[in-house]
């Protein structure tokens, strides 16, 4: 592999919110070693949840539903999940929150918020199905045994082979306190962070997992380091936010925080600063000081690109983002959270977050809005590009819970925030229909990750059957229909039981990297009941003075995108989708309507119910003396 020069700021990873030896419950198997595992080319199982079609015919009325699947590549265990579709309630607070948290807003103790977002009817417990034709049962009711009414849902399956061997790809940066993100290219082979890539296909087995960053196949960034010469002294490049294929903005965590932006030369490995970015924004050589609050871990691109968040907190006692344009450097806007995110750390107040906000497999924006997590915190959020709480999820559910333990006492009871209460959320992740991934570490000696729906509630947990002693840090779920689709969890513990894992010498309680490995992992959603378009009025004592069309939101989308038209007046009017071509696709609205703002949802599908390609799509509103369209962009 090749020896780059590395960014002389920083590149030691930071000990940071780590406790004495075995303080905390690993999850994974001591007897579990690198010859228990496989490693080089593309894993040899790939799992796919086929055969499974939109149910249509259903009464709805607590009979069983019957839903036939094929497993494709290896047996799994599978769980069923129903969502509402198009229904977006308003603000909702269910459970009950333990002490001491309270909402201050709301003046209601609970576990779960959730606003204007599609909610969680029912789930499975995870079952385990062989390879081939398989049937799932569903009882026809909720949560509570209550029969679900008619209406239209999505029915989902996801499927994980919690027995199948992990299969090395490449290291990931040890990210325990400090943060560190990577991000899966499938269409390279890729595995890259910020200071290094890696080729997914070697042979991982015998790698050094000793050693430290530079001894991978480490960027150049000696234009990064000379820009920021004394100013960042000390700091350490964390992220590469890829604005195409050869360019990237990103940022410094160090003081208040650092942006800078720049191209990559993937051959030559070298990142190469833009000295004249930001400039009439305070840059200096290209880098661009934030002045965010607490530790300014983490930045993370809008949708369309024209905005990096960048987040503030865990320490101090304030919490905020920050939207910079990627353009010119400008600072758009800045939210304070610290209601969010305070809590009690023994007696004083402390910051918990965010730190983290969710990216895709390949790095890419999150569609869905801004998923964040801290660190010392029982706290899991969305976000909309507008600042708007979409959820919150928090203690009582039994994911991402936080108690304090010790080895001498156990658990005790569940706290807001705390320093020496695992679960500790080191990484959080989006994949499809706003579905996000995070590493489950400290609670049990089993659970390695676990998803949380578009509404925030907790969906399953991957708990690998033969996986190395481990402190989870990374669950990544890859699903773009190719060799690489999987999840993907690091592997290898800490303090004391790192000396479990053969790979490492005696003496490593904190290696610098960690082997991450892949499981093979499916989902899919189909539609169930009616059709999922849904047309809602928004309340106002005032009506539009004239007609209007607004952006759909997400976009790029998927599955669903919401589209905002106001009405003056009562009128006949039709929402249609065509493709780029101009070819029709869906008829979204063909009624009488108005007057009125409203919201209309489209699920990404085509008049005959079948998922559309990836693409741009043309949405239009038609009416008398009315004609208007816009672009939306879905992704698969």
């Amino acid at each position: 592999m090749k020896m780059l020069r590395t960014f002389a700021i920083s590149v030691a990873t930071m000990l940071l919110a780590v406790s004495p030896a075995s303080a905390f419950l690993h999850a994974g198997s001591a007897d579990i070693g690198l010859s228990d595992m496989t490693s080089g080319g593309t894993p040899a199982a790939i799992l796919n949840i086929e055969g499974l079609s939109d149910v249509s015919n259903y009464a709805f009325d607590g009979s069983d539903l019957e839903v036939d699947f094929t497993l494709d590549g290896s047996g799994a265990t599978v769980w069923l999940i129903i969502y509402t579709s198009g229904q977006n309630p308003p603000l909702t607070i269910t459970g009950e929150g333990p002490v001491p948290y309270q909402d201050a807003e709301h003046g209601t103790a609970g576990w779960h918020v959730y606003d204007g977002t599609d909610f969680l009817v029912f789930k499975s417990e995870g079952q385990r199905f062989e390879d081939g034709a398989n049937t799932i049962v569903w009882n026809g009711r909720d949560m509570n045994g209550d029969v679900v009414p008619a209406g239209g849902y999505h029915l989902y399956l996801a499927a994980y082979d919690d027995e199948a061997a992990p299969h090395l790809v490449g290291p990931v940066k040890r990210t325990t306190g400090s943060f560190r993100n990577v991000a899966i290219d499938p269409s390279r082979n890729l595995l890259y962070g910020a200071q290094y890539k890696a080729n997914m296909t070697d042979d991982w087995i015998e790698h050094d997992w000793a050693g430290q960053v530079e001894s991978l196949d480490a960027f150049d960034v000696t234009t990064l380091t000379d820009a920021c010469g004394e100013r960042c002294s000390g700091g350490s490049f964390m992220t590469i936010n890829l604005l195409d294929a050869n360019n990237w903005i990103g940022n410094i965590y160090g003081g208040t925080g650092f942006l800078v932006r720049g191209s990559i030369d993937w051959d030559s490995n070298q990142l190469i600063v833009d000295e004249e970015w930001g400039l009439d924004a305070g840059a200096e050589n290209g880098v661009l000081e934030a002045g965010m609050p607490g530790r300014p871990y983490g930045s993370y691109l809008n949708p369309d690109k024209t905005i990096l968040l960048m987040t503030g907190g865990v320490s101090g006692t304030q919490s905020a983002m920050a939207g910079f344009s990627v353009e010119t450097g400008d600072k758009l806007f800045e939210w304070d959270q610290s209601d969010l995110w305070l809590y009690d750390n023994n007696g004083s107040d402390r910051s918990s977050g965010p730190g983290w906000v969710a990216k895709q497999s390949n790095g890419g924006p999150d569609p869905f809005g801004i998923a964040s997590t801290g660190h010392h915190t029982s706290l899991i959020t969305r976000h909309d590009w507008d600042g708007n709480l979409k959820w919150a999820n928090r203690n009582g559910d039994g994911f991402g819970d936080q108690k304090p333990w010790s080895a001498e006492a156990g658990f005790a009871d569940y706290v807001y925030g705390h320093t020496e209460a695992p679960n500790f959320k080191y990484s959080i992740y989006s994949t499809n229909w706003g579905w996000v991934s995070l590493p489950a570490n400290g609670l049990d000696n089993v659970n390695f990750g676990y998803v949380l729906g578009q509404d925030g509630s907790g969906l399953f947990n991957f708990q690998p059957k033969a996986a190395p002693l481990t402190w989870p840090q990374f669950t990544i779920i890859v699903d773009e229909g190719g060799d690489w689709d999987g999840v993907f969890m690091a592997v290898g513990g800490i303090q004391d039981e790192a000396a479990t894992n053969d790979w490492l010498p005696a003496d490593t309680p904190f290696p610098n990297t960690y082997p991450i490995a892949h499981w093979p992992y499916d989902q899919k959603r189909v539609n169930l009941g009616e059709a999922a378009t849904a047309v809602s009025e928004i309340e106002s004592d005032v009506l539009p003075a004239s007609y209007e069309l607004g952006n759909a939101y997400p976009n790029p989308f998927n599955p669903e995108t919401t589209i905002r038209f106001s009405l003056p007046w009562e009128v006949d009017m039709t929402v249609k989708i065509f493709n780029e071509q101009g070819q029709f696709v869906r008829d979204l609205v063909n009624n009488r309507m108005g007057p009125g703002e409203f919201t209309l949802t489209w699920d990404g599908t085509d008049d005959a119910g079948n998922q559309v390609a990836t693409g741009v799509y043309i949405y239009k509103i038609v009416a008398p003396n009315l004609n208007m369209s816009k672009k939306v962009t879905f992704l698969k």
